[in-house]
């Protein structure tokens, strides 16, 4: 007979660590699913400032204690891939890129989200060839260069303030005069010197052959046009969710594309919850975390305490 687990849970960012936490105190039987490596996004962050207990902590250093502390308890962990989901009767079957499959009673869907792209000719020829989506990963490659980051958000601005410290000069490239970051690193950028804001500029083209050499820019005002000769570019304008794997499961998604849940991180199907960046909301880590309990605090009580569903 298939083992049949309590709670499935997808994806092993903050949210899905944070659920096999809390699912396996309660004393359900937890498998968790994560296709690369522990943390998602957190591998990503520079440094994280504002999560309650820290003043300073790296993301490589966070995700390095979830998952040790997850390993500790009795989680079963594998490190495959999904590909698709599906509910037969009141289980649902989770298929794995090397086609095993896992049952389980319910699910929990902490997939996490996928950076956004620029969606100009070329953007795919350059990436690894001048475009990035990750500074902690490739800023080295441009020490004492210039480069430029494109987006107006907290990863944009944390993107460009570790490159002031490698490059030569950095060029944050936004559409708007208003950011989304934090002010604390708006603040922080503007006393860097070395980093000149280009507002309100948009990304129209890509140069080079073989490598990135340049980009050309245009004023959202006057329609001027420009280029900066930077062979780094690093793209940092939003992310969206990892829900493609889901098709033959009906959620329901907002007009986001962000899996839709209530107060309790129920989805539209009984016995699936969600939790962190795939329901869009927020989306920071402490938001994530308590999303993640509390999805696994209410799988839980659907179990043992026959919670309705919506």
């Amino acid at each position: 007979m298939e083992e049949i687990y309590d709670v499935i849970i997808i994806g092993g960012g903050a949210a899905g660590c944070t659920a096999a936490i809390y699912a396996a105190r309660r004393g359900l039987k937890v498998l968790l699913l994560e296709a690369k490596a522990i943390g998602g996004l957190l591998l990503y962050a520079i440094n994280i400032e504002n999560y309650p207990g820290f003043e300073l902590i790296s993301g490589a250093e966070f995700a390095s204690r979830l998952e040790k502390q997850v390993r500790n308890l009795p989680v079963e962990l594998i490190f495959e891939n999904v590909i698709d989901v599906r509910k037969l009767d009141k289980k649902f079957k989770v298929i794995t890129s090397s086609n095993k499959e896992f049952e389980s009673k319910t699910i929990i869907i902490a997939s996490g989200v996928e950076h956004r792209e620029l969606g100009i000719k070329g953007e795919e020829k350059f990436v690894g060839k001048g475009i990035s989506y990750c500074a902690t990963c490739d800023a080295p490659f441009f020490k004492d260069k210039e480069v430029a980051v494109v987006g107006g958000g907290n990863t944009a601005f944390q993107y460009a303030l570790y490159l002031s410290d490698l490059c030569a000069k950095v060029y944050l490239i936004h559409r708007r005069h208003g950011f989304r970051a934090e002010d604390t690193l708006i603040d922080r950028l503007r006393s860097r010197k070395n980093v000149e804001f280009k507002i309100p500029y948009v990304v129209v083209d890509l140069l080079g052959d073989n490598l990135l050499e340049g980009v050309k820019l245009r004023n959202l005002e006057t329609g001027e046009e420009e280029i900066l000769k930077v062979p780094g570019l690093f793209v940092a304008i939003g992310h969206k969710a990892k829900v493609d794997f889901l098709s033959n499961l009906g959620l329901e998604l907002n007009e986001r594309g962000f899996i839709k849940v209530d107060e309790r991180m129920r989805t539209s199907v009984e016995g699936a919850f969600a939790a962190g960046d795939v329901t869009g909301i927020e989306q920071q880590l402490v938001v994530a975390c308590a999303q993640g309990a509390i999805a696994a605090l209410n799988a839980a009580r659907y179990l043992k305490e026959g919670l309705g569903w919506k």
